[in-house]
C-alpha cells in the first residue's frame, strides 16, 4: 500500500511542479505568437502608407457606364510558424520531460523513505491522497475552462481514480473509516464523476464514473444483501442508460452490461440461496428489460461501433433465460409459469418488425428446458402442469403463425415453416415423454391427435398460403407415420409408411413442391426397406400368399407403381430419373417377395427328397415369368426402362438355368424347368418381333411422312412418344 501512496504523492508533485512549468511554456509561446502578429501588422500598415491614395487609369472611349469599384484586397494570411528544429525539441522539450521525470522519481524516493521511517502517519497519507485527487479535479476544471478540454478531462479522470483508491485504502488497509462510510463516499464520488461527465460532455469521465460505480461493491465488500446490492446495480444501470441516451454514448452501456453480469455472477456464486429465487428473478427481469431498451436504441444507429455494442447486448436475453430456467426449475410450478410468460413476451416483441428466425429461437429455448423438468427430483409427476405448459407454448406459436397469415395477410417465411414443423414434432415428443409413464398405451392416439391439429391448420391455411398449408399437411402425415411406428409393428408399419409416402408425394407433385416429392419418396423407400427384414424368416403357421407379408409387399409395390405413374405425369425432367428408381425398387421388392414365398413354402417340406428340386425349378420359372411380364407391360405402356428391367431379370434367370439348374436338377425337374423357361423366352422374342413388324408398317420416317414411301422408322426401341 505504501507504493500506492507513493504514486498518489507523485501525482501531487506533478500538479505542483509540472503544471506551473507547462503553464509558463504555454504563456511564452502565446506571447511569442502575439509579437509576430504585431510585427506583421506594422509591416502591412507601412506598405499601405507608401501606396498612392488613387492612381490615374485610362479607360476605353466606349465605356459609358461607371466602373464597379473593386473589392479591397484581403490581407495576407499570417505565415505558419516554423516547426522547431531538432535542437529546440531536445533543449526545449526533451530536457524538460527528463527533468520532470527525474524530479518526480526523486520526490517519490523521498516519500517512500518518509513512509518507511514513519515520518507520515496513515491519516496523513489518506488526507494527502484525497487532496491530490481533489487538486487534480480542480486543476482539470480550470484547464478545461481555458480551452484545453482533453488535457483537463484527463486530469479530472485521474483525480476521481485517486479518490476511489484513497477511500478503498482508508477502509481496507488503514481501517480509518467503516464500511458504510466508504460506501457512501464512493457513491458520492460516482455521482460527482457522472455530473462532471455530463457537464463537460466527456465520455472518458463517464467511463470512469460507471466503472468506479460497479467496482464499489467489490472494493467495499459486504455485498451479501441482495436487495441492497441489486438496488444499487439497478440505479447504476438506469443512470448509465439515461446518460448514454442524452449524449449518444451507446458504448458506455457495454461497461454497464459487463459490470452487471460480473457483479451478479460473483454474488450468486457466494451468497445465493434457494429462498431468494423470487427476488433474484424480479431483479434479473428488470435488468433484462433495461438492456432490451438499450438494445433497441443501438439497433437504430448505423455506426460500426454501435453495431458491435448491439451484438454484445443481444446476448442479454439468452443469459437471462438461462438464469431464469435454472432458478425456477427447483420451484415448480414457477418454471411452468415462466416458460409460458417467456413465450408470450417473445412473440409479442417479434411482431413488428416480424423476426421469423428469432421466433424459432424462442420456441427452441422454451421447448428444450421442458425435457429436463418433466419429473421432480423426488419422483412426483406434475402431469397436468406439464401438459398445460407444453400445449400452451405450442398453441401460442401456432396462433402467431396463423395470425401472420390470416390477419396480416403475409406468407410464411422459411424460418416460419421450420417453426411449424418444430412446434408439431416438439409437441408430440414432450407430451409423449410426459404421458408415457402414466398412459403407456396412449402413443399412436397421441400422434393422431397432434396430426389432427396439423390437418385443421392445413385446412385453415389452404386458401391463404398454399405453401404453408402443404407444410401443415406434411406435418400431419409425418405424425401419422410416427404414430404407426410407435403403436404398431411389422406389416402395419410398412403399410402405414407406404401410404404416407404416397400421400405426401401426391401433394408434392400437385403443388410442384420438390421437398414434398423427395420426402414422400423417402418415406415410401423406408417402408420398402423395412419389409426386407421379413423375407429371411418364415412366419409361424405360414400360408402361401395369404399372409401379412404378402399383403404388405403388394401394398408397397402397388403404391410404388402409382407413385411412378403420378411422377411421370409431370413435366419436370428430373422426375424421369425418380420414376426409374421407383420401378427398380418395386421390381427388386417383387422378385425378393416371390423368392421368399417359394422358399417358405418348401422350407417346411424339406423332409421329402424332391422338395429342394421343386424349389429351384419354381424359382427359375417365377423369375422368368416376372421378367416376361415386365417386358410385356413395358411394351404395352411404351416405357423402355420397364422392359430393360425385365431383360435384366431374364438374363439373371438364364445364367441361373445354365450354370446352376443344368447341373443340380435332374430328370423330370430339369425337363420341366428348361421347357417352361424356354417357352417364356420364345414368347418374349415373339412379342419383340411382332412389335417391330407392326411398328415398321405403321410409322414412317420423318422425311418420308406424307409421301407413303421411303424406309420405315422402327419405334420398337424408341419411346419418344408420351405414355398413355
Amino acid at each position: 500500500m505504501a507504493g500506492l501512496i507513493v504514486i498518489v504523492v507523485s501525482i501531487v508533485l506533478l500538479v505542483i511542479v509540472f503544471l506551473p512549468i507547462l503553464t509558463f511554456l504555454r504563456l511564452a509561446r502565446v506571447s511569442r505568437q502575439i509579437e509576430e502578429l504585431a510585427a506583421r501588422v506594422d509591416n502591412l500598415e507601412a506598405a499601405r502608407a507608401a501606396t498612392p491614395a488613387f492612381a490615374t487609369v485610362s479607360l476605353p472611349a466606349s465605356a459609358s457606364r461607371p466602373a464597379t469599384p473593386e473589392a479591397p484586397e484581403a490581407p495576407e494570411a499570417p505565415e505558419a510558424p516554423e516547426a522547431p528544429d531538432l535542437e529546440e525539441r531536445i533543449g526545449g522539450r526533451g530536457l524538460l520531460y527528463v527533468g520532470v521525470l527525474v524530479l518526480l522519481l526523486g520526490v517519490s524516493f523521498f516519500l517512500k523513505y518518509a513512509f518507511d521511517n514513519a515520518w507520515i502517519n496513515e491519516t496523513a497519507r489518506t488526507a494527502l491522497g484525497a487532496l491530490a485527487g481533489v487538486g487534480l479535479i480542480v486543476g482539470g476544471l480550470r484547464f478545461a475552462g481555458r480551452g484545453l478540454e482533453i488535457f483537463g478531462q484527463a486530469l479530472i479522470g485521474a483525480g476521481f481514480a485517486i479518490l476511489y483508491l484513497v477511500v478503498y485504502a482508508a477502509l481496507d488497509f488503514y481501517a480509518i473509516i467503516d464500511r458504510g462510510t466508504a460506501f457512501v463516499l464512493m457513491i458520492a464520488i460516482t455521482v460527482a464523476a457522472a455530473m462532471l461527465a455530463d457537464r463537460q460532455r466527456a465520455q472518458a469521465l463517464a467511463f470512469i464514473a460507471v466503472g468506479g460505480g460497479f467496482l464499489t461493491p467489490a472494493l467495499v465488500g459486504g455485498d451479501e444483501n441482495a436487495l441492497t446490492l441489486f438496488s444499487y446495480v439497478a440505479i447504476l444501470v438506469l443512470g448509465t442508460m439515461l446518460l448514454s441516451f442524452k449524449h449518444q454514448w451507446l458504448a458506455l452501456n457495454v461497461l454497464s452490461y459487463v459490470g452487471t453480469f460480473v457483479t451478479i455472477a460473483a454474488w450468486a456464486g457466494r451468497f445465493y440461496t434457494p429462498d431468494q429465487w423470487l427476488r433474484t428473478l424480479l431483479f434479473l427481469t428488470l435488468f433484462c428489460v433495461a438492456f432490451l431498451i438499450i438494445l433497441r436504441e443501438t439497433r437504430r444507429s448505423p455506426a460500426l461501433s454501435d453495431r458491435i455494442v448491439s451484438g454484445l447486448l443481444s446476448t442479454a436475453p439468452a443469459f437471462y433465460h438461462l438464469a431464469a430456467v435454472i432458478i425456477t426449475a427447483a420451484h415448480p410450478p414457477a418454471i411452468h409459469i415462466y416458460l409460458i410468460a417467456f413465450t408470450a413476451a417473445g412473440l409479442w416483441l417479434t411482431v413488428e418488425p416480424h423476426r421469423a428466425g428469432l421466433r424459432l429461437a424462442i420456441l427452441v429455448a422454451a421447448f428444450v428446458p421442458m425435457f429436463g423438468t418433466i419429473t421432480l427430483p423426488d419422483g412426483r409427476s406434475w402431469l397436468l402442469p406439464n401438459v398445460v405448459t407444453i400445449t400452451s407454448v405450442a398453441l401460442l406459436h401456432v396462433m402467431g403463425l396463423a395470425d401472420r397469415v390470416m390477419r396480416q395477410e403475409q406468407r410464411l417465411e422459411t424460418a416460419d415453416l421450420l417453426t411449424l414443423h418444430v412446434t408439431g414434432l416438439g409437441l408430440f415428443a414432450l407430451l409423449y415423454e410426459s404421458l408415457q409413464p402414466v398412459f403407456p398405451g396412449f402413443r399412436g392416439g397421441l400422434a393422431a391427435l397432434v396430426a389432427l391439429g396439423a390437418g385443421a391448420l392445413w385446412r385453415l391455411l389452404r386458401s391463404r398460403d398454399e405453401m404453408a398449408s402443404l407444410h401443415a399437411a406434411g406435418l400431419a402425415f409425418t405424425l401419422i407415420a410416427i404414430g404407426i411406428g410407435v403403436q404398431f409393428d411389422g406389416a402395419t408399419v410398412v403399410i402405414g409408411w407406404a401410404a404416407e409416402g404416397l400421400a405426401v408425394t401426391w401433394l408434392g407433385v400437385k403443388a410442384r413442391h420438390r421437398a414434398f416429392e423427395v420426402g414422400g419418396l423417402a418415406l415410401w423407400t423406408l417402408a420398402a426397406l423395412r419389409i426386407f427384414d421379413s423375407f429371411d424368416v418364415t412366419p409361424a403357421a405360414f400360408t402361401v400368399l395369404a399372409n401379412a407379408r404378402t399383403f404388405a409387399t403388394l401394398f408397397v409395390v402397388v403404391s410404388g407403381y402409382i407413385l411412378a405413374w403420378r411422377i411421370g405425369a409431370s413435366d419436370i425432367p428430373e422426375n424421369g430419373r425418380l420414376r426409374i428408381a421407383i420401378h427398380i425398387i418395386a421390381s427388386v421388392l417383387t422378385l425378393r417377395w416371390l423368392t421368399a414365398e417359394i422358399q417358405s413354402f418348401w422350407e417346411v417340406r424339406y423332409e421329402t427328397p424332391q422338395a429342394y428340386l421343386y424349389e429351384q425349378m419354381l424359382l427359375s420359372l417365377a423369375w422368368g415369368l416376372y421378367g416376361a411380364t415386365l417386358i410385356a407391360a413395358g411394351m404395352l405402356r411404351r416405357y423402355a426402362p420397364l422392359r430393360i428391367i425385365g431383360i435384366v431379370i431374364l438374363t439373371v434367370t438364364s445364367l441361373k438355368v445354365v450354370f446352376y439348374d443344368l447341373w443340380e436338377l435332374g430328370g423330370i425337374y430339369r425337363v420341366i424347368g428348361f421347357l417352361g423357361f424356354g417357352v417364356l423366352l420364345v414368347l418374349v422374342s415373339y412379342l419383340y418381333q411382332n412389335r417391330r413388324a407392326r411398328s415398321a408398317g405403321t410409322v414412317p420416317l420423318p422425311e418420308a411422312a406424307g409421301s407413303g414411301t421411303g424406309p420405315s422408322h422402327d419405334t420398337a426401341y424408341d419411346d419418344h412418344r408420351p405414355e398413355r
